[in-house]
């Protein structure tokens, strides 16, 4: 059993505010240095059972009320409850680094779901050497434009047998699922594509190559793909944006990305840009704006390495942008 006189003067602490109950003790948090309760919390987590007597003797020390019977089983878990409706998320972050909100893990995605990104030549040369049954099976689970077009550059014969398997199709057992989705999955390399698409080292190699000059980081990529195969190298080129990509995303991510620049940092990028590309992005800002920065453009001039760096930082920028799902960085339609 823990004795009164066993704990820390922070151990002591935690252990009344958790007694208190959440509604009293937010109402003291705010009267705590930030450091103060950084001590608590790491308190709370030590804490064990604490028989009611020695627990009247803590309250009875602070000279305050308490609820009588409150146990401290859980007393770091009181605290986090404390803490939650005490602080706000900003100065629970700050304090503590740890988010209240909860961290959604990306779905792993499914056989048919990887298919869409398979070429569609590949897909043609498939389809090719397989029996109207599979072909059937598989067609009906993807998308009306790609079935559509793997159709109709199927053999005469292979097509209007397929078609007729589409028409008079019934439901298909999980089992015969399983194992079409087993044959897609070696045919196309599936489960590769997925750990390549979105695995950490080719997350690791963009950004290093985010880092990189662009001749430079595409010769190696173009050097790789021999190596590694062309999936995976177009899966790190999807984790890849640099400052001359914002052409490429929409007018309205060019604004929300453009919206959270300073001035500074858009004039510096845009020093020795191409026409083309000043353009889209001078497009992307207001009037006011625009003017401010043509009239600084005119003016001076700026390192290359304060440019490059200026660039880097608008590209890293987009890169959290999208991974916060506040923009796309996809080709504007």
């Amino acid at each position: 059993m823990a004795k009164r006189y066993t704990l820390t003067k922070p151990q002591r602490a935690a252990a009344v505010l958790v007694a208190m109950g959440k509604t009293r003790a937010s109402q003291l948090l705010k009267f705590f240095k930030s450091e103060e309760l950084r001590v608590m919390i790491d308190a709370a987590h030590t804490l064990k059972n604490i028989p009611q007597p020695d627990l009247e003797e803590l309250v009875k020390e602070f000279e305050t009320e308490f609820t009588v019977g409150v146990g401290l089983m859980d007393s770091a878990e009181s605290m986090e409850m404390i803490l939650n409706e005490g602080l706000s998320d900003e100065e629970r972050y700050a304090l503590t680094g740890m988010s209240t909100e909860t961290v959604e893990q990306e779905p792993e995605q499914t056989v048919w779901e990887l298919l869409t990104k398979v070429d569609i030549d590949e897909l043609d040369a498939f389809f090719a050497g397989e029996s109207p049954q599979l072909c059937a099976v598989v067609l009906s689970r993807l998308n009306s434009r790609t079935s559509a077009s793997i159709i109709e550059k199927l053999d005469p014969e292979l097509r209007k047998a397929t078609v007729a398997r589409l028409l008079s199709s019934k439901p298909v057992p999980q089992s015969v699922i399983e194992v079409v989705e087993k044959r897609l999955d070696e045919a196309f390399n599936l489960s590769d594509q997925s750990a390549s698409s979105g695995g950490e080292g080719a997350s690791r190699l963009a950004d290093i190559l985010n880092e990189m000059k662009k001749d430079v980081s595409d010769d190696l990529l173009a050097q790789l793909a021999p190596v590694i195969g062309d999936r995976k190298v177009e899966g790190v080129k999807s984790k890849i944006f640099r400052f001359e990509d914002i052409s490429s995303i929409s007018k309205e991510a060019r604004t929300l990305l453009c919206d959270g620049l300073s001035t500074d940092v858009l004039t510096l990028a845009l020093r020795e840009a191409d026409g083309d590309l000043k353009e889209v992005i001078l497009s992307s800002i207001s009037q006011r704006t625009r003017r401010m920065i043509e009239s600084e453009l005119s003016a001076g001039k700026a390192k290359v390495s304060d440019i490059e760096q200026a660039r880097k930082s608008i590209a890293a920028l987009a890169l959290r942008m999208a991974a916060e799902g506040r923009i796309e960085l996809q080709a504007a339609a």
